[in-house]
């Protein structure tokens, strides 16, 4: 097994290796070209989305709260079918880079800089929940510890986007993604038949395990949060944009993120399955433990093999597109807003930039090492201020808000998503303060532009 970890990351060296010499400028480095069609898009999107909390994590929530367990994947359902449907169509219209770039365009330098702050911070808290997941998993292998391989599993990260590009990320990811869908389906049906089929399993199960849609540890509540902080970040969210504006055209970008909602659904019923088949068997384990103990304990040797590389695959798939993401906005929308570089400096910036953010997401990892709490710190950073925004900014129609009012509810939605994600803020109902930020950023500009309407002059709100 070991063996056939280390061919897997070979292999992604050598295609980032191959993409190296195609990768000069900002459009092949940062949107290949805008060169990917359908199933590129579809293949990339849906690898980008599973990730360590697609999986690790999702397989501990199944765990620990039932089949309600894979709302955390389902929520980018719905949320893709947006992406598609309304989102890319509009989006696929202007010639940008990142999604900073389009806030540029539609409000100017601060929003854009502002927007970018905070992607740049939250997205590190992606790739380290990654790279926490990595080594969890990998210390699976018996040689050496989780510390260890979250190294490993970083210098080959770091190495692959560097050398790569986004043109490399997207050619590998299709093929992640049938690793994926293959890896997961072939353990669970293993896991199944080894507990005697689906009547067996059933019957062992604890009470309220397979109640859906919520559960005594789920509630309406908490489904609305997921909605809200996770869900959004489909609609709306630096990696997913970046899938968008790769695409050659506007139907490449709109079938590709409607293909990709369609294969998230069994994905969740999969992950969340076998938490829930684990929790049966083996019910005195930590939540997050459940994956790596099915690794070790659940599954013929050959169907743990495919796991586990399915699942690195899944992970360096949603690490190698947020690190590069991260990295190009802070190269072309934070430091290229402050001093102006030519652009072979920009893509040479934008990798360095690649080692700085990918050793500070593994610093992090070493420091935290849970996956859902990493996860949900960048999406309630993200979407309390980034959000509304953007989605103003493409819909709103003649109720646009000023630059100013985007600003003023950038900042006010941010904040309130940052006192909610800080660990040591204690306030009442903290984690609804992530979703009062979300509707600040949406509520706050609009409302001052419709008074500002209604009394025929411009708010002077900064």
């Amino acid at each position: 097994m070991l063996i056939t970890i280390a061919v897997f990351l070979v292999a992604f060296l050598v295609v980032g290796l191959k993409a190296r010499r195609r990768e000069a400028s900002r459009e092949d480095y940062f949107v290949a070209g805008r060169s990917a069609g359908r199933l590129n898009i579809a293949g990339s999107l849906f690898a980008t989305a599973i990730g360590g909390s697609a999986t690790l994590g999702v397989v501990g929530l199944g765990y620990s709260l039932g089949m309600t367990g894979a709302w955390w994947t389902l929520v980018g359902v719905p949320g893709l079918v947006l992406l598609g449907l309304f989102v890319a169509p509009r989006l696929r219209r202007y010639r940008v880079f990142t999604l900073p770039g389009l806030l540029q365009q539609i409000y100017g330098a601060r929003v854009s800089t502002v927007a970018a702050a905070l992607i740049v911070v939250a997205w590190v808290g992606v790739v380290a929940g990654q790279i926490a997941a990595a080594g969890i998993l990998l210390a699976e292998l018996g040689f050496g510890g989780s510390p260890v391989w979250m190294a490993a599993f970083t210098v080959v990260l770091i190495v692959y986007a560097v050398m790569g590009g986004q043109r490399a990320v997207i050619k590998t990811d299709v093929v992640q993604a049938c690793m994926i869908l293959l890896g997961l389906t072939v353990a669970f049906l293993c896991l199944v038949q080894a507990q005697g089929g689906l009547a067996s399993v059933r019957d062992s199960l604890p009470p309220g395990a397979l109640s859906v849609p919520t559960s005594d540890g789920f509630r309406h509540a908490d489904l609305l949060r997921l909605l809200l902080l996770v869900g959004t970040a489909y609609v709306v969210g630096p990696d997913m944009y970046s899938r968008v504006l790769s695409s050659r055209s506007i139907a490449a970008a709109r079938g590709g993120a409607l293909l990709a909602a369609l294969t998230l659904i069994p994905v969740a019923l999969l992950t969340a399955g076998m938490g829930v088949v684990v929790s049966a068997v083996a019910p005195a384990i930590e939540a997050e433990s459940a994956l790596p103990w099915l690794m070790g304990n659940g599954l013929p040797s050959a169907a743990g093999a495919l796991l586990l590389v399915a699942l690195v695959a899944a992970l360096m798939s949603s690490a190698d597109s947020t690190l590069l993401g991260q990295s190009i906005v802070l190269a072309n929308d934070v430091v290229g807003r402050v001093t102006t570089l030519s652009e072979a400096r920009t893509v040479h910036l934008a990798r360095l930039a690649v080692v700085v953010l990918g050793a500070c997401a593994f610093a992090i990892a070493s420091l935290h090492g849970q996956v859902i709490a990493s996860l949900m710190f960048a999406y309630s950073i993200f979407a309390s201020g980034v959000v509304g925004p953007v989605l103003l900014g493409l819909f709103g129609g003649r109720f646009r808000p000023s630059g100013s009012l985007a600003l003023f509810g950038l900042c006010i939605g941010g904040t309130l998503g940052l006192l909610g994600a800080i660990p040591v803020v204690d306030v009442p109902h903290k984690s609804l303060l992530p979703v009062a930020g979300l509707l600040a950023s949406v509520l706050v500009p609009l409302v001052a532009t419709l008074l500002s309407r209604m009394f025929g002059r411009e708010t002077g709100m900064v």
